[in-house]
């Protein structure tokens, strides 16, 4: 054999072979993977990687671009995105993968794939664009048959829930906050309401706000923040112009109240929001149920479409500045008060902090009289919480130097006065708050600490801070402070007596014997009695039935020291009970409120039922 030719053919062969391993091996191969990759990308878009998608559909197609921070629509409006939509729709892209796999098939119209009922467009960086095609649901409804466009006869379904994640209407997904700015970027805003007075404020720090027009003024944080709160996160209820030409028809040419919301405090950037006329329609409440709603035809400063917002947004926007001022007129801590001041006309009460929870009193009467007393820290305390969260309901600037009207004058005895100690070593400072006959039955005009502004307390905030001394007072039956300290009770009733003794969380039953304690009801009647105290004597001698008494009960501390008796007599108003201490003490009224159904009737309501004793 010629050897040149073996070697011709030899080499014939190896090329044959190479060309075989390459173009039907290799490349045959890496077609498959290539066409299985098509075939599985769906087990996984890479979320990184996604950065269009889009939906064509009969009804309202759509796509959607990634921008900085977020996604936004560019079809069929230019607009940002829901953050919780966004949410939705892209961990929904991110999650679609086939339930079953069907196969190849021959004839994909039988599954609806010639004419897709959808299509979603998966546009990913750096990579070719997933398409997959959606066509009929199948017969049991729960899935549609799609396929790739990449390979049509490969068909798969994909749960039907899966796809309403995506599959959703553009108002839904869109943004639909009124003015996106969050609170804490606001720096100023401005409140311009036609034909009234304008007002500004501007941030000083983190939830401190300043009113710098048309006064100066400390600003409510709370009232401040909630403009941008409200224009944040309370939802546009119809969008209805896009790119609106004529503004005159929704009263937009002329706003009739207009917000400014800056995120810098040069008042250069920033958005905010016009509000034009008003229009009736139906909407749809929580239940679906429809009623009638104003709403509010509305633009953004910056432009975009003209929206409807509800009356429940309106309700919200201060309309004057005394909206947006603090209220308060004296802020402090109620635990750093070591004294308090309270004069009025009849009597003059000087509270003085001895110790926690521990008040001493001096009265001094109309006449000069001084009264020591023991204040109850509970009605104490509650006046200091009252003065401090009293709110002004009126402020008068520029009052003037007659202050008749305002009911305030040399002669005005109504002062309450506190001392402040912030630090056991720090300084103590006085704070006196001067306070005006009350003006029409409805408010009272103050001043605080000699400043020029007037403020006007509600009636009621006037009537809680001046208390008389009597109430201030200890008035209570029993003096103890923890339930706890009380291990023995005995209470008395027509039917008969009980004694109960306490040993740690029981109550052992020593009369009658053979009895156990009821532990609740025994409890109850305990806390009720050092709760309780009286409104003064008996204003008669009627009403009351002490031979048809309805309880007499008699306790004793940890220390032996016996508290009452006291005795419940028959009879009394809707409102009021009779009681008295002793055999021979007066007769004192207390409210049936405070005793409630904690007074047993009889003896058997202290002591167990013979089955739940056993049990």
């Amino acid at each position: 054999m010629n050897p040149k030719k073996n070697l011709i053919l030899l080499l014939v062969l190896a090329i044959g072979a190479g060309a075989y391993y390459f173009y039907d091996v290799k490349w045959a191969g890496e077609k498959k993977v290539e066409k299985e990759r098509k075939a599985k990308i769906l087990k996984g878009i890479d979320e990184k990687r996604l950065i269009r998608l889009s939906l064509q559909r009969k009804k309202e197609p759509f796509q959607i671009i990634r921008a900085e921070k977020t996604w936004r629509f560019v079809k069929p409006v230019d607009a940002l995105m829901d953050g919780d939509g966004q949410k939705v729709v892209i961990q929904a892209a991110v999650d679609l993968k086939p339930y079953r796999r069907i196969g190849k098939v021959t004839d994909i119209s039988e599954f609806g794939l010639d004419k897709p009922h959808m299509t979603v467009t998966f546009g990913l960086k750096s990579k070719r664009a997933v398409v997959v095609q959606i066509g009929d649901r199948t017969p049991t409804r729960e899935f549609r048959y799609a396929s790739l466009k990449s390979n049509k006869t490969s068909v798969f379904l994909l749960k039907i829930d899966d796809i309403n994640q995506i599959n959703r209407p553009v108002f839904e997904l869109r943004d639909r906050s009124i003015v996106p700015i969050l609170p804490d970027d606001a720096q100023r805003i401005v409140v311009e309401p036609r034909e009234q007075v304008s007002f500004t404020v501007i941030r000083k720090g983190k939830e401190k706000w300043e009113m710098i027009a048309p006064v100066k003024d400390i600003a409510d944080s709370t009232e401040t923040e909630g403009i941008v709160s409200t224009l944040r996160w309370k939802k546009v209820v119809r969008f209805i112009e896009e790119d609106p030409k004529d503004l005159s028809k929704y009263g937009l040419d002329k706003p009739g109240y207009t917000v400014r919301i800056f995120t810098d405090k040069k008042g250069k950037k920033g958005d905010g929001i016009h509000l034009g006329k008003t229009t009736t329609e139906e909407v749809k409440g929580p239940r679906g149920k429809k009623t009638k709603q104003v709403l509010f035809y509305a633009r953004k400063i910056s432009g975009g479409p003209v929206i409807l917002i509800g009356g429940n947004v309106i309700k919200d926007l201060p309309r004057e500045p005394f909206k947006l001022r603090k209220k308060g007129i004296v802020d402090y801590d109620v635990d750093h008060i070591t004294r308090l001041r309270l004069d009025i006309s009849s009597e003059s009460i000087d509270i003085l902090r001895i110790a926690k929870k521990k008040w001493n009193m001096e009265v001094t009467g109309a006449g000069g009289k001084k009264v020591k007393m023991t204040g109850r820290h509970k009605h104490i305390d509650d006046v200091l919480w009252d003065i401090k969260w009293s709110n002004a309901v009126e402020f008068v600037d520029e009052p003037g130097k007659d202050l008749k009207k305002y009911k305030l004058g040399p002669k005005t005895s109504q002062r309450v006065s506190i001392w402040i100690k912030k630090k056991k070593d720090g300084p103590e400072v006085k704070k006196t708050i001067l306070l005006g006959a009350l003006v029409d039955d409805e408010k009272s005009y103050g001043r605080l600490d000699e400043t020029k502004r007037l403020f006007a307390f509600s009636k009621k905030d006037f009537g809680k801070i001046f208390r008389t001394s009597f109430y201030l007072s200890d008035r209570r039956l029993t003096k103890f402070d923890k339930d706890e300290d009380i291990v023995k009770v005995t209470a008395t009733f027509p039917s008969g007596e009980v004694i109960l003794q306490r040993s740690g969380e029981e109550w052992i039953v020593k009369k009658p014997a053979g009895e156990k304690g009821n532990g609740s009801a025994v409890g109850s009647l305990i806390t009720m009695l050092k709760e309780l105290e009286h409104d003064g004597e008996a204003k008669a001698a009627t009403g009351y039935d002490f031979k048809k008494f309805r309880a007499t009960i008699l306790i004793e501390n940890k220390d032996g020291k016996k508290l009452g008796p006291i005795t419940f007599a028959g009879g009394g108003t809707k409102d009021t009970l009779y009681i008295r201490i002793g055999k021979d003490g007066k007769v004192l009224r207390v409210r049936k409120a405070l005793v409630g159904p904690n007074l047993p009737e009889s003896p058997k309501a202290l002591l167990l039922e013979k089955k739940k004793a056993e049990s």
